[in-house]
């Protein structure tokens, strides 16, 4: 298993690294991206113009892009989701930045991209993996936010949606969410911005300093629209790209080090075996050496074994690995689907594979040979047998207040009077346990953060409903017309309209990359849902105060009560908002595992300008209805472009994770299979090696039961030791891993590091009553014994 996983996985960084690669190089990825203040928009022409004239600019390309509500209904059948809506330049084959790659897999008809001819068309290619997840086809019909009508003509890619980080701050699945493509012009026409774009791609010469580039950009904005703020984001910042290339990286790291205990566990497997082995013949041993006969071949025999073990080992390890590449590959191909993807056998792994296979083996059994053959011959042949002798730890049986008779007493002193035997078993049973608890604890540690997250969104007014509106309108129409929404059957869709905002800001640390926040401003007294605080205060958290989250905290090293430097949109006309920065005191911490939501009291709106002034909406639907329903009567409203369920967030965050925690838990449950036979083997060793302690026993007239009832007691309390350090130290690794390697690969998150309580209980299972209840199997054995073969001594 260990070889296969290292084999099969230890190259999907790089095939995976270069399918991007190619993918993002085919399809032109920007260079650097210039987005428009929220809620700001600007002439075409004249956008363009601007940027172009800047030194180092080859390209640029605007577009127009806005959340929107998408209904892809078919008969009775309701598929309403978010969306996203962006129309691009098709003007001599466009669009050159950011491609759309028509994608053919042959589970459904491809379609044609976007041509010249479609600008002003009602017409749409949409994101393949939305289309396949929900059985869109080609030459269906699609309505967007404001009622629009778009026929679909395409299924397509584009660098920016490969994988869907909706607003920004958390994952949305395939499902879920639905990225549309039209003419730059149609989309001018659904969102009333004939002539406007917020958003424009640029290239930059070969050989142009980014930054030079980038401050020669930032300046001929500033002198060409001084009221408009602009945000900058270079390629290698997209957060689709940045998730793609950090999983590929993580995921590496993350299989290599389950490879290694794999690996690890099961050298240790055989260094118990093998010396347990070499220890009963140690007495052999000797008399081959007084003999004469050379210590090489008498090492032979018992290197033998590790060899076996190793060839055999590597050579099934090596072709489960081809297996398991081929199948992984296809199921990130399904998971994350390219323009380009070649999921080829990454030769470098399968090499180190074979010789960690072989190598680990071969050194954990070479390790007791070696010992067992450098000790002098008479040494050797006096300490042959395990007999019962004083020795060991029993000075310390001596002072031990044992209770019950001589046989009671027994399975104490036999376990003191071998501590190097029983330590190897000790240690056998706490390596099948520390990895249990380690890989189990993974599953555990992601599973109790999502629930974390669903609890923090969820936790109070769980059937919330927000309603993103496309631009800002006054708080109190928005409030009468989301109020007035009646269902077919004229009851009213929303019991309670709360008008607030949201808005995308960022907390700037003293040093390093500012913290991309999504800011909610809410009434913190009246508001149908407040955050859940884990310290401080929402009483008196008014102007200039706000909640952050404890990721965000620990990140910018403050608490409660310290001052943090927000940078944030302000309105400064119609359409024109610029980015300032401002100091806030930290009011309280909430327990949302998520770094990216942070909460302002509605009173702040005032300083960004947007007061009476409303975006986003949180609404509590009436009682009884149901979800859909109330969607679809929402989504007839002019000026919504999103409406969304928070229990769908949480239900989202989910399934973006759910490749990872799948193929958790199959290597959990691969482990505690794999736990159980080291459990198992370890202690039928110990069983194997004691014999003729048994036949001794069993010579004397000792019943059948009675002898073994005595050895279960010495496993009991082998198990009990071997569990509990094994329990101890996997907490020790897993807590170091999640904390100290995973945490930076999902610097969003707060890991929650835990062991949930069924693992617990399968850990005392397998480590403990496997362990006591091995040697009922050897019963049968015991009653089948020729006793004075077993006690005869051949020399």
């Amino acid at each position: 298993f260990g070889t296969s996983i290292y084999a099969g996985l230890g190259g999907q960084r790089e095939w995976r690294l270069n399918s991007y690669d190619e993918s993002y190089a085919l399809l032109n990825m920007y260079d650097l991206r210039v987005a428009m203040a929220e809620g700001s928009f600007l002439p075409t022409q004249e956008l363009v113009r601007t940027l172009a004239g800047v030194e180092g600019v080859a390209e640029v390309e605007p577009r127009l892009v806005a959340s929107t509500l998408v209904d892809a209904s078919a008969g009775d059948d309701l598929l309403l989701v978010d969306g996203f809506l962006t129309g691009v330049d098709l003007s001599d084959g466009g669009p050159h930045i950011n491609g759309i790659h028509i994608y053919d897999d042959g589970s459904l008809e491809p379609g044609r991209n976007l041509r010249a001819e479609d600008a002003g068309q009602p017409v749409a290619v949409v994101d393949y993996k939305f289309a396949s997840a929900n059985d869109v086809e080609v030459g269906a019909s699609l309505r967007i936010a404001g009622d629009q009508t778009l026929e679909i003509v395409g299924l397509g890619l584009s660098p920016e949606y490969f994988i869907f980080i909706a607003g920004g701050a958390f994952f949305s699945d395939a499902a879920n969410y639905a990225p549309v493509f039209v003419s730059l012009e149609t989309a001018q026409a659904i969102l009333g911005r004939e002539g406007q774009v917020n958003d424009a791609l640029l290239l930059l010469e070969p050989g142009a300093d980014e930054e030079t580039v980038r401050a020669a950009v930032e300046g001929a904005l500033a002198a060409a629209f001084p009221q408009v703020g602009f945000s900058f984001q270079p390629r290698e910042d997209n957060l689709a790209l940045r998730a793609l290339y950090d999983d590929a990286d993580s995921d590496q790291q993350v299989w290599t080090s389950i490879a290694f205990l794999f690996l690890l566990g099961a050298a240790f497997g055989v260094f118990n075996l093998s010396a347990r082995l070499v220890a009963s013949q140690r007495r052999q041993i000797g008399i081959g050496m007084a003999l004469g006969v050379p210590r090489f071949w008498i090492a032979f025999r018992p290197l033998l074994v590790g060899v076996q073990i190793a060839l055999l080992g590597t050579l099934l390890g090596l072709a489960l690995g081809v297996l398991f590449s081929q199948v992984f590959g296809q199921q990130i191909q399904a998971f994350f689907p390219m323009p380009v993807f070649e999921a080829t056998l990454y030769w470098p792994a399968f090499a180190l594979a074979t010789a960690l296979g072989i190598g680990l083996p071969l050194v954990a059994t070479l390790i007791p040979v070696w010992r067992a053959v450098r000790v002098d011959p008479v040494d050797a042949i006096s300490s042959g047998y395990l007999v019962a002798k004083g020795g060991g730890l029993m000075r310390l049986a001596k002072n031990l207040p044992l209770p019950g008779r001589s046989f009671t007493q027994m399975p104490i002193k036999n376990l003191l009077r071998a501590p190097g035997r029983s330590g190897l078993t000790l240690l056998g049973i706490s390596v099948a346990i520390l990895m249990m608890v380690v890989f189990a604890g993974f599953l555990d540690s992601f599973l109790g953060t999502l629930a974390q997250v669903e609890d923090a969104l969820l936790y109070r007014a769980e059937d919330r409903l927000a309603v993103t509106l496309d631009f800002f309108y006054p708080t109190e129409a928005v409030a009468a017309e989301l109020s007035a929404l009646q269902t077919e059957d004229g009851a009213p869709a929303l019991a309670r309209v709360e008008p607030s905002l949201q808005l995308g800001g960022q907390l700037i640390p003293n040093e390093g990359d500012g913290i991309p926040v999504v800011m909610e401003l809410l009434d913190f007294e009246s508001a149908l849902w407040v955050p859940n605080l884990e310290s401080g205060s929402l009483e008196g958290a008014g102007v200039g105060s706000l909640v952050i989250s404890q990721k965000a905290a620990r990140d910018l090293g403050v608490e409660v009560g310290d001052r943090v430097t927000l940078e944030h949109p302000r309105r400064e006309g119609e359409s024109a908002f610029r980015l300032v920065e401002a100091p806030f005191t930290v009011a309280g911490i909430h327990d949302n595992p998520t770094r990216a939501f942070a909460y302002l009291d509605l009173s702040n709106a005032e300083a960004m300008g947007l007061a009476g002034l409303t975006n986003y909406v949180v609404a509590d639907p009436t009682p009884g209805l149901e979800q859909d329903a109330v969607k679809q009567v929402v989504f007839t409203q002019p000026g919504v472009a999103a409406v969304t369920y928070l229990s769908d967030v949480a239900a989202s965050f989910d399934r973006f994770l759910g490749l990872f925690v799948a193929f958790l838990g199959v290597i959990s449950a691969v482990v505690a299979v794999m736990s159980f036979l080291i459990a198992f083997n370890t202690t039928s060793i110990s069983v194997e090696e004691r014999i003729r302690e048994i036949a001794t026993m069993l010579a004397f007239g000792l019943p059948i039961h009675q002898v073994t009832r005595m050895q279960m007691i010495e496993n009991f309390v082998m198990g009990v030791l071997g569990t509990l350090l094994g329990i101890g130290l996997g907490w020790v690794v897993l807590y170091s891993f999640l904390r100290f390697q995973i945490e930076d690969q999902l610097a969003e998150l707060n890991l929650l590091v835990q062991v949930a309580p069924t693992t617990l209980i399968l850990a005392l299972l397998i480590g403990i009553l496997t362990v006591t209840l091995t040697p009922l199997l050897s019963m049968r054995r015991m009653a089948r014994m020729d006793i004075p073969a077993e006690l005869r001594v051949m020399e």
